[in-house]
């Protein structure tokens, strides 16, 4: 009886980890998707003081304003951000993101007024209105990361078409 029993238990283990591992995976338009949601969210929650957009090279752009025209502008690959490094600066009262690599200078910044591009290593946006420790913009800024990183991978995964050796 027990040399039955257990490879059907197994067989029962391994189809419920697969059918729970296909629900966890998103596919790359349902990430497309999520990502636009994710960067209107962040544009509605740092309205008038922040713009967020991607470019054709698929870099996050941050644009800050300052009564309606854009002051600064940041641009940076995703790819290189830092989710877990998304901060409130309280002594600066700013919402700030880093690079992966903290030696890194992955993000540049354009003050407009001077059209100085330099690299930095971290990001430092306003904190909205009505939210003083900045606890949504985080939660929004670590979301489009997360969602933008994992839709790369998961079409970077989907177009590897390369035909592998066979024996």
């Amino acid at each position: 009886m027990k040399q039955f029993l257990l490879p059907i238990l197994a067989f029962l283990t391994v189809g419920a980890q697969a059918q729970n591992s296909d629900q966890a995976i998103r596919s790359a338009e349902d990430l497309a998707a999520a990502v636009s949601t994710d960067l209107a969210s962040l544009n509605t929650h740092f309205a008038g003081q922040a713009r967020f957009k991607l470019d054709k090279r698929d870099r996050l752009v941050a644009e800050y304003l300052s009564n309606g025209a854009v002051v600064r502008t940041d641009v940076v690959y995703i790819e290189f951000l830092d989710a877990a490094s998304c901060a409130f600066n309280a002594e600066e009262g700013t919402v700030m993101m880093q690079c992966q690599d903290p030696r890194s200078k992955c993000i540049e910044k354009q003050v407009q007024k001077s059209g100085v591009i330099s690299p930095t290593g971290r990001m430092n946006l306003p904190v909205p209105t009505g939210d003083a420790e900045g606890v949504k913009a985080l939660a929004l800024l670590v979301k489009l990361v997360e969602d933008k990183q994992s839709e790369e991978l998961t079409r970077l995964a989907e177009t590897n078409t390369r035909e592998r050796r066979k024996n």
